[in-house]
C-alpha cells in the first residue's frame, strides 16, 4: 500500500529532526498542477528528480493505472543545505510516444526550510519547443531555476487554490446542468421522454450526462437520486468519485452515467412514469452544485 501524502510529510518531518545531521531538514516539496484534463488530454506523466546532478527518482504515473491525480505533491528526499534540486516532467497522451508537454524546474535546498516548488504543465506550452537550458511555462520559454528566496514555505493548503482544468478564475460559481448521453452530452428538457435499456447485470437504466462549471476536474463526489411521485417511491441513490472532461471554454462534462430506474421495482411499473432526478456534485474544496430534472420513462 502506498503511504498517503500526509503520512509521507510526517515521516519527512520526523526524519528532518533527527536522521542525518544538521542539514537533513533542507526539504523541497514539488506542487504539480496542470490545466490539461487528465484522462482526456493527458494519460501519463513521467518525472525525474536530480539532487546535485544525480538522479534520485524516476517514475511514470498513469491515469488509467489509477496512480495519477492532479494537483499533487511530490515529496523529495531530505537534502543538504545548498543542494541543487531539479525536477523534470513529460506529459503524454494515451498511446503516443512523444510528450505533449514537458517542464523542468530547479532550485536549491535551504537548511531549516521546507520549500514549495510550484510546477505547472500548461496547455499553452504544447506547441512550443524551447532551446537547451530553457523550459516552457505559461506559453513562454523561461529559466528553469527559481531562487529559494522567491519560493514560499510549504503549506498543504496550496492545493485548494491550485490551477485546475475545470475550475478557473473565470468559471464563476459552481453550476451543474443535467443532460443525457452514453458517449457525449446531449440536452435534456424538463418532462422529456427518455428510453431505458437493460443493464449487463440486470435492471434497467437511463444514461445521464452533466455539464459543469466552477468545480474541480478530479475528485468531485457525485450523488444521483430519483423519486417516482406517482408511485411514492424513492430510488436508492448512488455515489461515485468522478473525473470531468473539459469541453468548450470553461465548460466541463461527464457522460455515461448509468442510473438504474427499477431498483426495488418491477420494470413494467416504471414505464410511462415521471421520474424526478436529483444531482449533487461536490469537489474536494467543498464547493457544491445541485440540479434537478423531471423525465418520463418511455412506455
Amino acid at each position: 500500500m502506498r503511504p498517503t501524502p500526509e503520512a509521507l510529510l510526517a515521516l519527512l518531518a520526523l526524519c528532518a529532526s533527527g536522521c542525518g545531521g544538521e542539514d537533513a531538514d533542507a526539504l523541497v516539496v514539488v506542487g504539480l498542477t496542470t490545466d490539461l484534463a487528465l484522462g482526456f488530454d493527458v494519460d501519463q506523466i513521467e518525472s525525474t528528480t536530480k539532487v546535485d546532478g544525480v538522479i534520485t527518482r524516476a517514475e511514470r504515473l498513469s491515469y488509467r493505472g489509477g496512480d495519477l491525480s492532479l494537483p499533487a505533491e511530490l515529496l523529495l528526499d531530505p537534502a543538504h543545505d545548498g543542494a541543487a534540486v531539479e525536477v523534470s516532467f513529460a506529459a503524454f497522451r494515451d498511446g503516443e510516444a512523444s510528450p505533449l508537454v514537458t517542464r523542468t524546474a530547479a532550485t536549491r535546498a535551504v537548511g531549516g526550510r521546507r520549500l514549495l516548488l510550484p510546477v505547472s504543465l500548461d496547455e499553452a506550452c504544447s506547441a512550443i519547443a524551447c532551446p537547451a537550458g530553457a523550459t516552457c511555462a505559461a506559453g513562454a520559454c523561461v529559466e528553469p531555476f527559481i531562487a529559494p528566496s522567491a519560493l514560499d514555505d510549504h503549506d498543504p493548503r496550496w492545493i485548494a487554490s491550485a490551477p485546475d482544468a475545470c475550475k478557473t478564475p473565470s468559471s464563476g460559481d459552481p453550476e451543474v446542468v443535467i443532460g443525457q448521453g452514453e458517449s457525449a452530452f446531449a440536452p435534456l428538457d424538463e418532462g422529456e421522454v427518455v428510453p431505458i435499456e437493460a443493464g449487463p447485470q440486470g435492471g434497467h437504466h437511463v444514461w445521464l450526462a452533466l455539464r459543469v462549471t466552477g468545480l474541480r476536474q478530479m475528485g468531485s463526489r457525485l450523488r444521483v437520486g430519483g423519486y417516482f411521485r406517482e408511485l411514492e417511491f424513492e430510488l436508492r441513490p448512488f455515489t461515485a468519485q468522478v473525473t470531468l472532461h473539459r469541453a468548450a471554454g470553461d465548460l466541463c462534462e461527464i457522460y455515461g452515467i448509468r442510473f438504474q430506474v427499477d431498483r426495488g421495482l418491477m420494470v413494467d411499473a416504471v414505464r410511462g412514469r415521471a421520474l424526478d432526478v436529483e444531482i449533487a456534485l461536490e469537489d474536494p474544496n467543498g464547493d457544491l452544485a445541485t440540479a434537478a430534472r423531471r423525465v418520463v420513462i418511455a412506455p
